[in-house]
């Protein structure tokens, strides 16, 4: 008897340990793809938002493919769609033509994934199955790694680099251990000395406070992860907060790694008759989102859209990039000053709460050219960016505006939340 049980256990230690390497090495091994001899050369890649995006160029003999995509492997595939263009034996490629849509990332599971270029090909012999052709992704940008962190209820930390086994962009998800990271980043317009837009015995930074603290409030009872620039009482009656270098209010958005920011303002104008709503974005961007803010403000109060029709794309949406001129005016008595040009260009978004917060995707350029005189954004050159928008929440100056928003905080704050849930909790 004492013999069968020592039988028995042995049996039951070798079982145990043949499971222990199935689950943590044999399971575990990825089935290696076949990758063809050339290799697709990138020279762009980015994160804004929660979209992964990248593009680059591909030269073969046979460009005659069926169909062309980008696949992330684990052993099994996600497959892509992607833009593309032929020229002579070259394909250009891109995963989208705006910089807040392409690969939603955020909802990848925990692992190891590759990413290649993927070809098909008609099968003359065998129609019923086509001849698939996988490309290594060679990446010649300046960015040799990229730490991205997703909303908090994936709560993961996704590395972007390149593996040594296929020399193609690697994906590695694991879960996030960083407790100061956050989905939303909330700037409360002005604050302090600056009070912003005047008129009568209302200040512009008052309103926007208080919406902010409502918004902030309403999208953490749907537990979406607030920050704000600055908190009530944060910054003296006699004091500004500063905008760049660390902690500062373009600054913090990525410090801790969020990914949208919503700045809030109230407008004002020398003309009595201007009013209504307006939400500004980057450029180069689908629009979507922003109509959904301004639609659900208009089509739930009294307000309308803005009569304001400088830099305007649709109703209540605007996208503000410096011009020619104002480029040169940007700059105007900076010799003077004894400061250092900036590269301003009409590729920069005017609104720096918009154009240093998504870095080199919306022409951030405060780098260290004057760091005693204006400060420096340590991520203006960044690949990762926050897709900002600046609110403006109707016109302290219209009197009809004033009247609504005296009595609508409440409700503004809680239509905007709504957009933002809608946009954040939707599975891409």
């Amino acid at each position: 008897m004492k013999k069968l049980f020592g039988t028995l256990f042995i049996f039951l230690i070798i079982g145990f340990a043949c499971y222990f390497v199935y689950v943590n090495y044999i399971k575990g091994i990825i089935p290696k793809i076949g990758v063809e001899e050339e290799v697709a050369n990138i020279d762009e890649y980015y994160i804004y938002g929660n979209h992964f995006n990248i593009k680059g160029d591909l030269k073969i003999t046979d460009i005659n493919y069926d169909d062309i995509s980008l696949v992330l492997y684990n052993g099994e595939e996600m497959v892509f769609d992607v833009n593309d263009e032929k020229e002579g034996t070259n394909i250009s490629f891109s995963s989208s033509e705006y910089i807040n849509e392409g690969i939603y990332i955020d909802n990848l599971d925990k692992g190891i994934y590759y990413l290649f270029l993927k070809l098909t090909y008609e099968n003359k012999e065998d129609k019923k199955n086509p001849i698939y052709k996988y490309y290594v992704l060679k990446n010649n940008t300046e960015y040799n790694e990229t730490i991205y962190y997703t909303l908090s209820k994936y709560n993961n930390k996704i590395i972007i680099n390149s593996d040594e086994e296929y020399g193609t962009f690697m994906f590695n998800v694991s879960e996030n251990k960083d407790n100061n990271i956050y989905d939303v980043t909330i700037d409360p317009g002005h604050g302090g000395l600056d009070s912003g837009a005047l008129f009568d015995i209302y200040k512009e930074s008052d309103f926007t406070m208080n919406i902010s603290l409502k918004l902030k409030k309403y999208l953490e009872s749907k537990n979406i992860k607030v920050k704000l620039t600055h908190d009530k009482g944060d910054i003296p009656s006699d004091k500004t907060i500063d905008e760049y270098n660390e902690h500062g209010r373009a600054v913090i958005p990525n410090e801790v790694k969020s990914k949208y920011t919503f700045s809030i303002h109230i407008n004002k104008n020398n003309s009595s008759s201007v009013k209504g709503m307006e939400v500004y974005t980057p450029d180069n961007i689908n629009y979507d989102f922003a109509k959904d803010i301004v639609n659900n403000i208009v089509n739930n109060t009294d307000f309308g859209y803005s009569t304001n029709k400088m830099y305007r794309v649709s109703d209540g949406v605007y996208t503000h990039n410096f011009t020619e001129t104002e480029v040169k005016s940007s700059l105007n008595g900076y010799k003077e000053k004894g400061y250092k040009a900036y590269g301003v260009s009409t590729k920069s978004n005017y609104l720096y709460m918009i154009r240093e917060t998504g870095g080199y995707l919306t022409g951030a350029y405060v780098d260290d050219s004057n760091p005693d005189k204006v400060g420096v954004n340590p991520y203006y050159n960044s690949n990762i960016g926050n897709e900002a928008y600046l609110l403006e929440l109707s016109y302290l100056s219209n009197s009809s505006d004033l009247n609504i928003l005296l009595k609508s905080e409440e409700k503004l704050a809680t239509l905007i939340g709504e957009a933002i849930v809608k946009e954040l909790t939707i599975e891409k």
